[in-house]
């Protein structure tokens, strides 16, 4: 039996990543279902079509590649999956009715569950366990901007709340990743080698690209929520003194 080769192929060297594009026929076909749910539900065609063609990107371009190498890498393709395309994704669709705070913990359970080292290994040896990671995380990720999304004008502090303990768990488990001395993933002890980085310092590295990368967008999002509540509360005031 063939040994088994990940979703987006053997690790690759430095000289070959930029030639490693994933035209997968089931990626394709996936996308573009996707495209096609957009197309009949989207409310915001613009955010819909930024959002898709982000995500797209993510796992066509030589991203996906670099994520068998380096463990760095995936956690910048998941940040900017879960801070950026969901919520260009959650602004596309229709405005739910879902609680911030539980929906949060939701997505803080399934993120942390795929990058501690048992699940996270498994990922690399089965395409339904890589596709249920990504899934499962791009789906609550979608589902908790959603939740912010809804409660923005009724409930501020409990998006205030939730938005404050997804950054808090980001942070914590960044922190992890920046402290330790073992190495969380067996995978990475020959992968990184060829790009002159050893496994631990990518291991480092990532916690540095999810606290600073992922901090910096978390404060956008907090800065663009406080401008919110601002905003409208000097417009309550304007109304009251007419």
């Amino acid at each position: 039996m063939d040994p088994y080769t990940p979703f987006c192929g053997t690790p690759p060297v430095p000289h070959e990543l930029w030639t490693r594009w994933t035209v997968d026929p089931m990626l394709m076909a996936g996308l573009g279902a996707f495209a096609g749910l957009l197309a009949v539900v989207a409310t915001n065609r613009r955010a819909a079509f930024l959002g898709w063609s982000l995500t797209a990107l993510l796992f066509v371009s030589p991203l996906c590649a670099a994520s068998m190498a380096l463990f760095s890498a995936r956690v910048a393709q998941h940040l900017i999956l879960v801070l950026i395309a969901a919520p260009l994704l959650a602004r596309a669709l229709p405005r739910p009715r879902l609680p911030v705070v539980p929906v949060a913990g939701v997505f803080a359970a399934v993120f942390w569950f795929w990058h501690v080292p048992g699940p996270y290994g498994a990922t690399l040896q089965s395409d339904l366990t890589y596709w249920s990671m990504h899934l499962t995380t791009f789906g609550a990720a979608i589902l908790l901007w959603s939740s912010v999304r809804g409660a923005l004008d009724d409930t501020p502090g409990t998006v205030a709340l939730g938005v404050a303990l997804t950054a808090g768990q980001m942070t914590l488990l960044s922190v992890l990743l920046l402290v330790s001395r073992d190495i969380w993933h067996g995978w990475h002890l020959m992968t990184t080698l060829p790009y002159g980085i050893s496994p631990l310092a990518d291991q480092q590295l990532a916690g540095a690209i999810m606290w600073v990368g992922g901090g910096a967008l978390m404060l956008l999002v907090i800065a663009g929520l406080t401008w919110r509540f601002v905003r409208g509360g000097a417009a309550d005031v304007a109304e009251a003194a007419r």
